[in-house]
């Protein structure tokens, strides 16, 4: 088990990690499942499976966390979306860190590429980090 993350071990510019999701069977099916299979429906499930895709990376990497964080703030552009059968790496990346009013506040980037390197997201996650 990796030390939690705590505030002081964020770096602005460093990246905290990469992580590899393969976007197989078992996945979609999960993903149909959850959301339904009807085919006009097709490219908003496939946004919704970026951002799913995004939080899965964070959640894994940034580990353990303690716990009270707060999400106060997310935002995502998606460039292209996945495809069945690629492998989604994603890399999450500490891009500022500040203190105000006595509130630990993180940005965090999650950037998921597929195959090919082709981009696939970019996520921006804002944080009120608990300790």
């Amino acid at each position: 088990m990796s030390d939690l993350y705590t505030y002081e071990r964020f770096t602005p510019g460093a990246v905290l990690g990469d992580w590899e999701e393969p976007l197989d069977a078992n996945l979609l099916a999960l993903w149909d499942r959850l959301f339904g299979a009807q085919a006009q429906d097709a490219p908003a499930r496939q946004a919704g499976l970026a951002v799913a895709l995004m939080m899965r990376a964070y959640l894994n990497i940034v580990t353990p966390r303690p716990p009270g964080n707060i999400h106060a703030r997310q935002e995502l552009a998606v460039q292209n979306l996945p495809l069945a059968g690629e492998v989604v790496r994603s890399r999450v990346r500490c891009l500022d860190k500040e203190m105000r009013r006595d509130r630990r506040y993180l940005q965090l980037e999650v950037s998921g590429k597929g195959a090919g390197g082709r981009a696939l997201y970019t996520g921006k996650m804002n944080l009120i980090w608990a300790a």
